[in-house]
């Protein structure tokens, strides 16, 4: 793997006449110990060839690069022409007063963030580059202290001579002695002999004066004036000396307060100190012991204050590190790095949340501001009211303080945007508790506003399980008393009976259910006892209501059929029909497929469970959508996945009370899977799709947004029950999985490499949208047949294939062990070579593909199950995935993966199942150095997809998005 070379950003400031300021570009060189020429401007394209991806840079290069390039005078033009249809230039745009109040606060921002960035990170900086691009004769010191102003006040019969001076850390000097540039006026930043600097408390414009001369002579009869209009304000700010004045010296604490400042690079508020001396403030992290003011209330007797700080100022600071803050390296107070980095406004939410403890300390956060917005620091409450309705909840919550209160819906938008500043009527903000964010995040998400109350779906009951105003009202019927109802000719075993409880709980509050058990748990079984549960109920309903005639007989009701449709795919209504002969053999059932089934159609409402399939559905919809269900079920109901496809709108169309969907993978490839079948049992649960695409799927699978993965759990985790095999049973025999790699032939490889860069020349040039999706197709299973055996693309080749005769071996290993098998392959002409290789060696065995009917299916499994040879079952995956109990195998080999490791998973059930006696073997036959190696490692990422939600990993992956590394 190349290693990208090392690299330096500098910064060049140059005047910009247009702008009429000093701009920031930024270049690129290599890492270096002397920097010579600035050749490289940092574009996209420089940073490429210096294999510099801009998202992994640091967040202070990534906010000083951005900031250049906003800087760019075509930049500005563009942001800030969009509100004027006329101007050409940006002089155009300066002539409109509220556009150069715009653009001047916006060069403003981001040259302050710029000095301020480069100085503390200490990066290069020149000025006036030059065509030269010599970096040695334009360079500027950035590590430099602050400069502070001194003013010097000498008042003498003719009126008062007016001394500016600066002063860093060590040095006083005078304007007129050094060369000077003003970059920006406020905040001041300022060149002085090639160092760059931070003017401290005044405007650079206040030292205009003194850059050529060290004095200004200011007249008796124009002293006010002077006073009043220059030297007023920066009297308030600078450090003052004079003579010739009444002295008075002030030096006690009135208060201390409390101000939020914002740490621009680590996006969080800290706390700074003001300690307040009757007329001025000092700041605790100035190092500033003393400050002078003039006294202008009366102009004939001019006077100077003196401020003096006092040590005692340390116990404030004590006294906030003792209830719990941390002192940063700046002087500035916070929480812990941890929780700040989780909320940025962590600490001023601490601030009003101990707003008493601190005024009693004598600190004042009276004028609490974020970003200039006074916040309003009353306690504040809220109080709740919820009506529920039959199938929503109406919620209505009004935020109540002091000062004001309003209904909880107005602040909805801002949890959304998670904007916790909410403006009040009187002009101050209200910062909302984070942990609103959190608490009612998902409801302000799902919920609709109507008359300025919440209306919520019952079915998204989980968001108000955590708020304990409104979890009382729920209501929802938890505690099921069920015993196991003779009519069920089966026994249960105890995770069957909570699974059949849970189901019941579902029915008894009106809402829908996925019954997600591992593969071979018995959901079919379940379903039945739920269903005859149900039947028992309605039967016990129907008892409380007897009609008597006239004579007091009882009047005889017709049957109340319990009108379940189960829908099913083609493969597996026969087996449903037979489960329900043999283990609830009162229910009258029908399969409503084939060709007479229209004899039916009007006859439906007459039976208690009507088995069907989904293509059956498809095409008899208009049918179906007469009838009123009372059980609508699906099973292997990620059919129904693709929210696009004609079976999924068909499905819901049909009519039901009571939804349940049973799948053992109800994630299979996305999240869109899940919405899918949440649509069907809950509908709007999760929202409309684009909904769930903003808020969950993207956050989730794009930016594996840990607190929206959360989310989407909790508001499921209500409707999908699963259990695997090994949490339920104890008994069930071991199972043991293993990998067997295979190598090529030479001829074999030779031919799979030529393949391989031909897919990937053609393929990997193609960008967006421009990939052929049926192209991708076609080659990936090019490639996986060649690594199966090089007679799948050509039959007439004379190759051998290396995993053929591996496999070939290990097969005839286990026959001669007696051990039965299941084999199954992706590609039924694949297991054609295999059945070929059976016949020449007199090994009997059975077979399953698509093309096998109903009635052959049964046979094949029943020779298999009954006799003792044959010992191979060739079974396609696609074809015998499902619907399947094979469990006198104890041997199963896969032949190849598939993308999907869900289809291999219900492959291994059809044998680790109940009734399973032996320890079952998985084996995995796949070639090295092909695309069958990047397919296990995708396989991985799809499982921890839906054990993102079903457990609680996480990681996304496309096969076309990782086109690059299957071909590699």
């Amino acid at each position: 793997m190349k290693i990208a070379p090392s690299f330096l950003f500098c910064f060049d400031i140059s005047f910009e006449k247009r702008l009429n300021c000093y701009i920031p570009t930024a270049y690129i060189i290599e890492q270096t110990e002397e920097i010579t020429y600035l050749n490289k401007k940092a574009s996209p394209e420089v940073l490429e060839s210096f294999g510099v991806v801009f998202d992994n840079l640091d967040g202070s290069t990534k906010k000083l690069l951005t900031i250049c390039e906003d800087l760019k005078p075509e930049k500005v033009f563009k942001k800030f022409s969009k509100n004027s249809k006329s101007a050409k230039t940006i002089d155009d745009l300066l002539k409109d007063s509220k556009l150069e109040f715009g653009i001047r606060q916006f060069k403003k921002t981001n040259l302050d963030q710029f000095y301020v960035g480069v100085k503390q990170e200490n990066f290069p900086l020149s000025m006036n580059l030059g065509i030269e691009k010599d970096f040695r004769k334009s360079k500027i010191a950035t590590n430099n202290d602050y400069l502070e102003t001194q003013l010097h006040f000498d008042k003498h019969e003719s009126g008062i001579t007016y001394t500016l001076a600066l002063k860093d850390k060590q040095t006083v000097f005078y304007p007129s002695d050094v060369a000077i540039e003003i970059l920006l006026d406020e905040p001041g930043w300022i060149i002085v002999d090639r160092k760059l600097f931070h003017l401290q408390h005044i405007n650079s414009k206040k030292i205009t004066p003194f850059l050529t001369k060290k004095s200004v002579e200011i007249p008796s009869k124009l002293v006010p004036d002077y006073f009043e209009k220059f030297i007023k304000d920066i009297a308030r700010k600078a450090a003052i000396t004079a003579t010739g004045f009444e002295i008075e010296t002030r030096n006690k604490i009135v208060s201390c307060g409390i101000q939020p400042v914002l740490d621009f690079f680590k996006n969080s508020y800290h706390l700074n100190l003001t300690f307040h001396y009757n007329g001025y403030s000092f700041e605790a992290t100035s190092t500033k012991k003393t400050h002078s003011n003039i006294d202008l209330s009366d102009l004939n007797n001019i006077r100077l204050i003196q401020h003096k700080r006092l040590e005692s100022e340390s116990s404030f600071a004590d006294k906030l590190v003792e209830l719990g803050l941390s002192k940063t390296e700046n002087g500035l107070f916070g929480l812990s790095p941890k929780t700040e980095k989780q909320d940025p406004y962590a600490t001023i939410q601490w601030v009003i949340e101990n707003q008493e403890i601190l005024e009693s300390c004598v600190f004042s956060v009276a004028d609490l501001k974020i970003d200039s917005k006074k916040i309003d620091t009353k306690k504040v409450r809220i109080q709740f009211s919820n009506d529920v309705k039959s199938d929503w909840f109406d919620i209505k919550m009004t935020v109540v303080c002091e000062a004001f209160e309003f209904s909880f819906s107005e602040i909805i938008p801002n949890i959304k945007n998670r904007n916790r500043l909410f403006l009040l009527p009187n002009g101050n903000y209200f910062l909302i508790p984070v942990e609103w964010m959190t608490l009612y995040g998902p409801m302000a998400k799902l919920a609709k506003i109507q008359n300025g109350n919440l209306t919520l779906p019952k079915s998204n009951f989980a968001v108000l399980e955590d708020i304990p105003q409104l979890k009382s009202s729920i209501n929802s019927q938890e505690t099921i008393e069920y015993q196991p109802s003779p009519l069920v000719k089966a026994t249960l075993r105890p995770y069957q009976i909570d699974g059949i409880k849970w189901l019941l709980e579902h029915y008894n509050n009106g809402l829908g259910a996925c019954l997600a058990d591992d593969m071979g748990l018995g959901k079919t079984l379940q379903t039945l006892s739920t269903l005859v549960a149900v039947q028992e109920q309605l039967d016990f309903e129907k008892a409380e209501n007897v009609q008597l005639d006239l004579f007091g007989n009882e009047i005889p009701v017709p049957k109340e059929y319990l009108k379940a449709l189960i829908v099913l795919p083609s493969s597996l209504v026969f087996n449903w029909y037979n489960e329900a002969r043999k283990f609830t053999p009162h229910f009258r059932r029908v399969q409503y497929i084939g060709n007479d089934r229209k004899m039916l159609s009007k006859k439906l409402e007459k039976y208690d469970l009507i088995f069907t399939s989904y293509a059956v559905v498809s095409r008899d919809i208009s049918i179906l959508e007469k009838y009123n269900f009372r059980y609508l079920i699906l099973d292997e109901s990620q059919y129904i996945k693709n929210k696009n496809s004609k079976i999924f709108k068909a499905i819901n169309q049909i009519k039901a009370s009571h939804k349940i969907s049973l799948s053992g993978t109800p994630i299979e490839n996305s999240l869109d899977d899940l919405w899918s079948q949440m649509q069907f049992i809950n509908p709007n649960i999760l929202g409309s799709y684009s909904f769930f695409v903003e808020n969950y799927k993207f956050p989730i699978e794009k930016k594996q947004d840990e607190n929206s993965l959360l989310e989407l759990k909790n508001l499921i985790a209500p409707f999908i029950l699963r259990r695997t095999k090994e949490q339920v049973l104890k008994d069930l025999p071991e199972l043991s999985e293993q990998i067997f790699y295979c190598e090529m032939e030479p001829e074999q490889e030779k031919l799979y490499e030529e393949e391989k860069s031909k897919a990937r020349n053609s393929l990997l040039k193609a960008e967006g949208d421009k990939v052929d999706k049926i192209s991708i197709i076609n080659t990936l299973i090019r490639l996986r047949q060649l690594s199966n055996h090089p007679k799948m693309i050509d039959s007439k080749s004379e190759m051998d294939s290396g995993k053929y005769i591996a496999a070939t071996q290990y097969l005839e290993t286990l026959v001669q062990s007696n051990q039965k098998t299941i084999v199954f392959s992706s590609f039924t002409s694949n297991l054609d070579f295999y059945k070929k290789w059976c016949k020449e060696n007199k090994i009997d065995f059975c077979e399953l593909t698509g093309e096998t009917s109903l009635n052959e299916r049964e046979y094949q499994v029943n020779r298999f199950q009954q006799q003792e040879k044959p010992l191979l079952f060739f079974i396609s995956l696609k074809a015998g995935g499902v619907g399947l109990n094979i469990t006198k195998a104890s041997y199963v080999v896969f032949l190849d993966p598939w993308w999907n490791p869900f289809s291999e998973k219900q492959g291994i059930g059809r044998a680790h199942r109940i009734g399973q006696m032996n320890k079952v073997n998985v084996i995995r036959f796949i070639t090295k150095n092909t695309v069958e190696e990047k397919i296990i490692r995708l396989q991985e990422s799809k499982k921890l997809l839906s054990d993102s939600l079903l457990d609680e990993n996480f990681i996304g992956a496309e096969i076309e998005s990782n086109l690059s590394f299957i071909l590699e």
